[in-house]
C-alpha cells in the first residue's frame, strides 16, 4: 500500500530533478549533510549496485547488506525434500508480524 499521491506534483519534480541535473550522488550527499546519514548509506548501496549490475543475473535480489544473492552466485544446495530453504528464527517471527497475513484455518 502507498500513501495517496499527486502525481501531476510527482512528475513536474522529477523532470525539474532531470533538468536541473541531480544525480544520485547529489541526493546521497544532500541526506547525508541534513542528518538522514542511514538512508544516505541505503541510497548509496542501491547506486552501487546499479553500477556493478549484478542485481540483473538471474532470480536476483538484494538482502538486507545490499548483497545480491542470483541463480549465478548463489550455489543450488537442494538435496531433496527437506533441505530447501526453510524460514525460521529472526526472518520468520518478522513475517509472522505482518499485518493482513490469511490465518489458514479461515479459508
Amino acid at each position: 500500500d502507498t500513501l495517496p499521491r499527486d502525481v501531476a506534483a510527482d512528475l513536474m519534480s522529477a523532470e525539474d530533478v532531470m533538468k536541473r541535473g541531480i544525480t544520485g550522488v547529489d541526493v546521497v550527499r544532500a541526506l547525508a549533510e541534513t542528518g538522514f546519514t542511514d538512508l544516505a548509506e541505503n541510497v548509496l548501496a542501491m547506486l552501487e549496485q546499479r553500477v556493478i549490475g549484478d542485481y540483473m543475473q538471474t532470480a536476483a535480489i538484494l538482502d538486507k547488506n545490499f548483497k545480491v544473492m542470483s541463480g549465478v552466485n548463489t550455489p543450488n544446495d537442494y538435496l531433496g525434500p527437506g533441505t530447501g530453504y526453510r524460514l525460521e528464527g529472526e526472518r520468520w517471527e518478522e513475517i509472522k508480524r505482518i499485518p493482513h497475513r490469511i490465518n489458514p484455518m479461515d479459508i
